[in-house]
């Protein structure tokens, strides 16, 4: 009974959830509530393990599945992406904490977070492609990211003033923008695709609710730093450590569900046949 239920979706899904929802609190108040002088610690090593925790769960998936079939190749491709992404945690928090002066922006971590995007497009692009979605679907899914793609980008150049942030830092804000609604519109489509589906319908809620909470943080990010308010970022902490927690549980869903363990299944078929 107990191997069983390892295999019952909606059992695993709702204990997945309160761990999420566990993890996401405990995280939120180190950050919110470790005062000034520790917040930069709590901040950084929060991020840099939830990130970590992402990336050890797709590197298991990647290799558990290997490069063969469309799943195979797209996973390679966004475990690439997030470890570039790790990368670029770690880096950032050797320039605050390892180094103490300000972190430069731009800065070496911020070409690291740009390149991931590339494989991560190509997983969510790539699928998508296989499993198309409906015209009206495309249409509404476009219509809406780029609605929240432009709205962001005029409300970044307006709070942008002479002085504060140079031109290359806004076109980099602006950049991050776009780069996350191109992620997050196959996402979502593939998400509407896969609704009805009780094994597949989790993940892709999970991962597209780690892309949109990473797209609100970017834009609050790119916001509080044209307005100068650089002394406030920490404020979007929780909503990347939140975004790297969910995505980790998007792939511990992915390991349990899709990937096919001979050794469980013949254990199952052992206690079936006694």
């Amino acid at each position: 009974m107990q191997e069983r239920s390892a295999f019952n979706p909606a059992l695993v899904r709702e204990k997945l959830l309160v761990t999420i929802a566990v993890a996401v609190i405990v995280t939120t108040l180190f950050i919110v509530f470790s005062g000034d002088d520790l917040r930069p610690l709590f901040s950084n090593w929060t991020i840099n393990i939830s990130a970590g925790t992402a990336l050890a769960m797709a590197l298991v998936a990647s290799l558990r599945q290997g490069t063969g079939g469309l799943y195979g190749r797209t996973t390679v491709a966004f475990t690439a992406g997030l470890a570039l992404w790790f990368a670029a945690e770690l880096l950032w928090t050797y320039y605050e904490l390892g180094t103490g002066i300000e972190v430069p922006y731009p800065s070496p971590a911020d070409a690291l977070w740009m390149a991931g995007y590339g494989p991560m497009a190509y997983h969510l692009l790539k699928t998508y492609r296989f499993f198309a979605a409906s015209r009206k679907a495309l249409a509404a899914t476009v219509a809406v990211t780029s609605a929240f793609v432009v709205y962001t980008c005029m409300v970044i150049i307006g709070a942008s003033s002479p002085g504060v942030e140079g031109p290359i830092a806004l076109v980099l804000s602006l950049a991050y923008v776009v780069l996350d609604g191109i992620l997050l519109a196959p996402s979502i489509l593939l998400l509407a695709n896969f609704r009805k589906g009780k094994l597949t319908s989790t993940p892709w809620a999970l991962l597209s609710a780690s892309l949109a909470m990473a797209a609100v943080a970017d834009a609050g990010f790119a916001y509080y730093t044209a307005a100068g308010l650089d002394g406030l970022i920490w404020h979007w902490d929780p909503l990347y450590n939140a975004s790297y927690i969910i995505m980790a549980a998007t792939f511990f869903w992915h390991n349990r569900f899709f990937i096919f363990d001979k050794s469980r299944a013949k254990k199952i078929w052992q206690q079936d046949n006694r």
